[in-house]
């Protein structure tokens, strides 16, 4: 009896404590970084699932990240009170596989409009430091680089052209958008151990302006609220498929040294 309650007690503990290693989700989300074309109504077909359609999103728009089931997703722009049915202005196709995140960006002026898919790396940075790249979002910007105390983070982020990520020291620091051309911009920002950051780089008002956006802190997208719903359903969760087993296994040994107890005592 001893050694059977010593195992149900074992079973309890491992089914109270979450696994060590959960699982990170598959996040996707939407940006309107195309000065100049307008609002746009942004829809998001799932290969199973439902269709999701998000309308009235503007130039500078960096919309939340939503979780999704890994799998294959076609996003589609048309101009803003299109029919939803009608061809779309831009289309393109994500391949979202586990544990990944994606922006899905409308880039570039009317002429040379894209639809780009970038993979936004949410793996945890190592030895203390964050990551930060730049999205220079401003035609009249060719360039712009990326300084904190005179040293450059980021060089020669071109228009429309994401950059690579960058190691970054933590601290509450003012960071400089220095543009080829133009006056600098300051973003003052709080860069945490194991964060991911993206600074988006605008024109709006034929003024440039500067913003600092916190994509992930140690492996785990910042959604930018609660309980996100992803396009086509709740998605995978972070915890191991197998994990609920190890509750059901509890119960089933509990009950049988209920069982074992109660022939004893009918004795």
């Amino acid at each position: 009896m001893r050694s059977l309650r010593a195992v149900a007690v074992l079973f309890l503990l491992l089914a109270l404590t979450p696994p060590a290693h959960a699982a990170t989700g598959t996040y996707l989300r939407l940006a309107h970084l195309a000065p100049g074309t307008g609002g746009v109504d942004i829809t998001v077909v799932p290969a199973a699932g439902t269709v999701v359609r998000t309308t009235g999103v503007d130039y500078g728009d960096l919309l939340d990240y939503r979780r999704v089931e890994p799998g294959n997703y076609t996003v589609e722009w048309r101009p803003l009170g299109a029919d939803p049915t009608s061809k779309p202005l831009l289309s393109t196709t994500v391949n979202a596989g586990q544990g990944k995140a994606y922006t899905v960006a409308g880039l570039g002026n009317t002429d040379r409009l894209t639809l780009k898919v970038l993979d936004d790396d949410i793996t945890l940075p190592g030895g203390g430091k964050a990551r930060i790249r730049v999205i220079n979002a401003a035609p009249r910007a060719t360039t712009v680089d990326l300084l904190r105390d005179s040293t450059a983070i980021v060089k020669q982020a071109v228009y429309s052209e994401p950059t690579l990520y960058a190691a970054i020291d933590p601290a509450t620091t003012t960071l400089q958008v220095v543009p080829r051309g133009a006056d600098p911009v300051s973003v003052t920002a709080t860069i945490e151990p194991g964060g991911v950051y993206t600074v988006v780089v605008l024109e709006l008002d034929g003024k440039l302006t500067a913003s600092i956006r916190a994509d992930a802190k140690s492996s785990e997208v910042v959604p930018g609220g609660g309980q996100e719903t992803g396009f086509g359903g709740m998605a995978d969760g972070k915890g191991s498929t197998e994990w609920p087993v190890v509750p059901f296994a509890a119960v089933l040994v509990c009950a049988a040294i209920l069982w074992s107890r109660r022939d004893r005592f009918a004795r």
